[in-house]
């Protein structure tokens, strides 16, 4: 109810629509440059376009792990320190999947490795959603660092690669970093919003974790 009340206020809706024209004006004036930062014509390009996308979802995915500790703190009554350590499964689950992934890259393509790290990744982030025992949580944080490493690191560059000329590739790659910020951005906006809507309960940040981790799936199908 308070982040829909908060939608209406001024401040909010205009600051929606100033983003709004802002994305308008950018592509407007991209399409014309000679030599644009924002190269709106690689979307053409249905590989880059999806790649660009699960991109976005993989910088939203990333965002999120930032408030695992809070979770941890309000779900499980640890320590604000005690939660800190608690991202140590993650960040190892990354150092391990990252090599292992691009291993697997070579082998398998980078079809059958995004789509393993999507469904890895949302699986995480719907167990850790749900109300259980330490281990659950500490396991879930685990399969999000695994389907992370797998988004994070070279399958999608691989197809950045394969998919754009040598005088696109640089600006390609530039992309997926713009797109991995963008979703770190708005997952870091949108948490703290609906976390503060429930009163900065463990109830706002499970339906946060729930919320990527269906977008997660919908990225899976597309």
């Amino acid at each position: 109810a308070n982040a829909a009340a908060s939608l209406v206020r001024p401040a909010v809706w205009l600051s929606l629509l100033v983003s709004l024209a802002a994305w308008v004006a950018l592509v407007a004036i991209e399409r014309r440059a000679e030599n644009p930062v924002f190269p709106v014509h690689l979307f053409a390009n249905r590989q880059l376009a999806v790649a660009f996308g699960i991109t976005l979802g993989a910088g939203i995915g990333e965002a999120s792990t930032v408030f695992l500790p809070l979770l941890a703190v309000l779900s499980y009554g640890v320590s604000a320190s005690v939660g800190s350590y608690l991202l140590l499964p993650l960040v190892l689950a990354m150092a391990v999947g990252s090599p292992v992934a691009g291993r697997l890259l070579d082998k398998l393509g980078s079809r059958v490795v995004i789509l393993a790290g999507l469904v890895i990744m949302a699986a995480g982030l719907i167990g850790i959603s749900r109300p259980g025992p330490l281990w659950l949580f500490i396991v879930c944080s685990a399969l999000i660092g695994l389907g992370l490493s797998a988004l994070l690191g070279a399958p999608i560059r691989y197809i950045t690669l394969n998919e754009t000329t040598a005088a696109d590739r640089s600006a390609a790659q530039g992309m997926v970093t713009t797109f991995t910020s963008i979703g770190q951005l708005v997952a870091a906006a949108l948490i703290g919003a609906v976390a503060a809507s429930f009163g900065e309960t463990a109830q706002g940040y499970d339906v946060s974790f729930l919320g990527i981790g269906l977008v997660t799936v919908a990225l899976v199908f597309v």
